[in-house]
């Protein structure tokens, strides 16, 4: 059974609402049984980056917001140029592609057996649509022998589905060297950041390893990170909307009158990313300010954090 809610109060159009899928109870019950022990497992072998904190025990998004923001204050620390992209996919539970979600849970531990049913039924299901004047009594599917895609929103294994398939995308992340690493002042122990992901909400990053290179320098190697992430994600079958994306170019400079370390503002840094629009022709990424605050994971926050955008954005929800 398929229906439509609204993602905003009020947003009755067509591409604002979000489907949800109702699925047969015995089915249903079989997808979050499954759900639960891919996780478990992905959870007892050390399978999940941290960076990926969605749909996870023990995980909230305050959490990666703050480890956002302490990534952030090292930064300013160590006075290191960065790309900071902050994406949306777009409908990414409607587009998954089947045999990339059935590998990917096989990665979790999943018999294949069990990944093989979970599709079958997706493949084969009868869809009705549920309006406010009722239920149809028709049904629809599939015309020809490639199937509906997707595990649908309201699936029990669907948020495990999703951190099953950006695991993938992180590793092979991590494996072409982007994100960025460095050493705890006390301890001295390495760290390394690359993705901040909540679901479907992810924020990659690319830095530098010295602070010599400037933000114009690494801009190439941004724009390569952004590619590669975008392309993993569009071979899973989703798509990242460039109208709700947005980044960030880090960098600084001396200021003799006042003897400090400021950001750089756009003017003085010039450069953009491109991405190629699901529908159409590439676009360029919002870029904002270094002090521009967007939110993100439920808080306004920007690089240059001057609390000013997330007090107002409270005060404004607390008059509604």
């Amino acid at each position: 059974m398929n229906f439509a809610i609204e993602k905003k109060p009020g947003d009755f159009r067509p591409q604002g609402m979000r489907t949800i899928q109702l699925f047969n109870s015995e089915a249903q019950a079989n997808y979050k049984k499954a759900g639960r022990a891919a996780m478990k497992n992905a959870e007892e072998d050390d399978i999940i980056p941290k960076g990926q904190c969605g749909s996870r025990k023990q995980h909230q998004s305050i959490d990666l917001a703050l480890s956002k923001r302490l990534i952030w204050d090292s930064l300013i620390l160590e006075r290191r140029s960065s790309g900071w992209i902050s994406n949306d996919a777009k409908s990414c539970f409607d587009r998954i592609v089947h045999w990339v979600a059935k590998t990917a849970l096989r990665r979790f531990g999943l018999p294949v057996t069990v990944t093989n049913l979970m599709f079958d039924i997706l493949a084969k299901a009868k869809h009705r649509v549920r309006t406010g004047f009722g239920d149809s009594d028709r049904t629809f599917g599939p015309t020809g022998d490639v199937p509906f895609q997707g595990c649908g929103q309201g699936n029990g294994a669907g948020p495990c589905i999703w951190v099953a398939i950006s695991v993938i995308l992180i590793d092979a992340m991590e494996a072409e060297g982007f994100g960025y690493k460095s050493q705890t002042a006390l301890t001295n122990k390495e760290f390394f950041a690359l993705c901040f992901c909540f679901v479907d909400d992810t924020d990659v990053m690319e830095s530098n390893n010295n602070v010599e290179t400037t933000g114009e320098d690494l801009l190439p190697s941004v724009q390569s990170a952004l590619d590669l992430w975008s392309g993993g994600i569009s071979a899973t079958g989703g798509a990242i909307n460039p109208a709700k994306s947005f980044w960030w170019l880090i960098d600084f400079k001396w200021r003799p009158s006042s003897g400090t370390w400021v950001f750089c503002r756009k003017a003085e840094m010039p450069g953009e990313l491109t991405l190629q629009d699901p529908p159409g022709p590439w676009a360029t990424l919002r870029r904002l300010q270094p002090d521009e605050a967007e939110r993100t994971l439920g808080v306004m926050m920007a690089p240059l954090e001057t609390g000013t955008a997330q007090h107002l954005a409270l005060r404004e929800k607390a008059k509604n």
